[in-house]
């Protein structure tokens, strides 16, 4: 290797440690400050390192609050929405990718204009239509709309179904499979890529989703993850050492699965975005 080469590769390491040290050090405060003690939270000059450490801030976070219940409410909305969205949105993304019909590719436009339209434009009437149908103060409105699939899903399911080739389709009508069949026996073991991204998306959305659960629930035994750490900000003050130790807790399963499931995640996304 060629000393500008190896220049050019430590200036290029360089900037990217830089750029990762940017990124990474509000992570970093954020965990320094859920174990240090409240006094410590505000001394000037701030330390990186607590000298100090306060671990019973993690346990303080459930006595003051249900936070359990909150952890498993917030699980249970976000399985059945991803079980809802990895498998309404694979069918529709199947229909989309195998199924000839007229119109088709108008209906898939027109679906995928549905990303362009801001949530809080349709939260009114969304709002004033499931009040109608009493489902206000339940977690229905955050779990059954992704039963009807997510337009980001879709696509992501159609281009990678368009990429898997049309020959195991007809070998499974040569064997007497209908659609269904095709569909659950052939073309989804195939397509596992894509599903774990589906499912990484759509757990990620529904553990962190904060405006849906602040407008559609109103009891505390009810109450998500998300709205458990807006409880412990106070009206006068905060206990920001409580509320960055909440906020470790609800990021650790978030960090968890993509850590696990990186490669999954990528290879996923790179094979479903090759045709268009």
């Amino acid at each position: 290797m060629s000393r500008m080469a190896r220049i050019e590769r430590i200036l290029t390491y360089s900037a990217l440690a830089v750029g990762a040290a940017m990124v990474l050090m509000p992570l970093w405060w954020m965990i320094a400050t859920s174990v240090k003690p409240y006094a410590d939270v505000f001394i000037f000059p701030p330390e990186v390192i607590p000298h100090r450490l306060r671990l019973s801030n993690y346990t303080d976070i459930f006595r003051i609050l249900p936070f359990g219940r909150y952890v498993l409410n917030t699980l249970l909305i976000a399985v059945f929405a991803v079980c809802g969205t990895a498998f309404t949105s694979a069918l529709v993304g199947y229909g989309f990718a195998r199924l000839r019909f007229p119109g088709r590719g108008a209906l898939f436009v027109v679906m995928l204009s549905t990303l362009m339209i801001p949530y809080h434009t349709t939260l009114v009437p969304q709002f004033i239509m499931y009040k109608g149908l009493g489902w206000i103060d339940t977690y229905l409105p955050l779990i059954v709309p992704a039963w009807f699939g997510t337009p980001f899903s879709i696509f992501l399911y159609r281009q990678f179904f368009l990429n898997i080739p049309k020959e195991y389709n007809d070998a499974a009508k040569i064997d007497g499979c209908g659609y269904w069949n095709t569909f659950i026996r052939i073309i989804m073991p195939m397509s596992l890529p894509v599903v774990g991204v589906v499912t990484i998306f759509a757990f990620n959305s529904a553990w962190n989703d904060f405006l849906g659960p602040l407008i559609y629930i109103n009891s505390e035994r009810l109450r998500t993850i998300q709205l458990g750490i807006n409880a412990l900000r106070g009206l006068h003050t905060v206990e920001w050492h409580l509320l960055m130790a909440a906020s470790v807790i609800a990021l650790v399963p978030t960090v968890m699965i993509f850590f696990f499931f990186q490669r999954r995640m990528i290879q996923g996304v790179v094979v479903s975005g090759i045709k268009g």
